[in-house]
């Protein structure tokens, strides 16, 4: 250890700000990897229910074919394919968005590991120091019970030398 440590002392992390700094920054990166994931999950949602309003226009399209007879209002046919020109273009362009907001998400994902794994390596750090700080207190105890035995044992040496 760098510093020398005093029997009798509490164990004090050296970087400990540090620690909750790393805390912090971990914390605050969920929380945008939360905010990332909502944004992808609303994308996502947005594009669901385009795809479904297109079944659904095309569904009605083929019914209207299905009928027997003549088809009675052509125009309005002509509209509902028109419109479902303009949905796979909204389609497209969300599909668009989705892909954008997966990798935003994957960056931010990115970014809490990190954060993550800076933390970790503090905290491991944190355990070997208290480790070390565990070993050393451990061999101070030692040595001062050495010192009572040898401290006793030389005064009933004295003892029986004045016996």
């Amino acid at each position: 250890m760098a510093k020398e440590v005093k029997a009798g002392k509490k164990f004090k992390y050296s970087l400990e700000t540090v620690l909750k700094v790393r805390g912090i920054r971990e914390k605050k990166e969920q929380e945008k990897f939360a905010e990332k994931k909502r944004s992808y999950l609303t994308e996502k949602e947005r594009e669901e229910l385009l795809k479904d309003k297109k079944r659904g226009e095309e569904q009605e399209i083929r019914e209207t074919f299905k009928k027997p007879g003549p088809i009675s209002d052509f125009e309005k046919v002509m509209r509902r394919h028109a419109h479902l020109g303009v949905l796979k273009g909204e389609i497209e362009k969300q599909v668009e968005k989705v892909i954008e907001a997966s990798r935003i998400l994957e960056d931010q994902r990115e970014k809490l590991l990190k954060s993550m794994k800076d933390k970790k390596i503090i905290e491991k750090n944190k355990e070997h120091k208290f480790d070390e700080y565990t070993k050393v207190m451990q061999d101070l105890e030692m040595k001062f019970l050495d010192e009572i035995a040898t401290e006793r044992f030389m005064h009933e040496k004295l003892e029986k030398k004045e016996d």
